[in-house]
């Protein structure tokens, strides 16, 4: 599983970046990816749609074997 910040890091974007295309601020993003606030499926769906990234990989754990 990856992290938002790893994914947004590696794409090369800001958190101002993201955090204005899901209409919060940067410091309200900022919480999202430390995870001391959850955001809903719209917003995780939306960031994930921006990053170019696939929801279950932020968001889904990784099977256990």
């Amino acid at each position: 599983m990856q992290t938002l910040k790893e994914v947004r890091k590696r794409r090369g974007v800001k958190q101002k970046a993201v955090a204005e295309h899901l209409g919060v601020s940067r410091q309200t993003y900022s919480r999202y990816e430390n995870r001391q606030e959850k955001m809903s499926i719209e917003q995780a769906k939306s960031v994930c749609e921006f990053l170019r990234c696939d929801l279950a990989d932020i968001f889904l754990p990784e099977e256990v074997s």
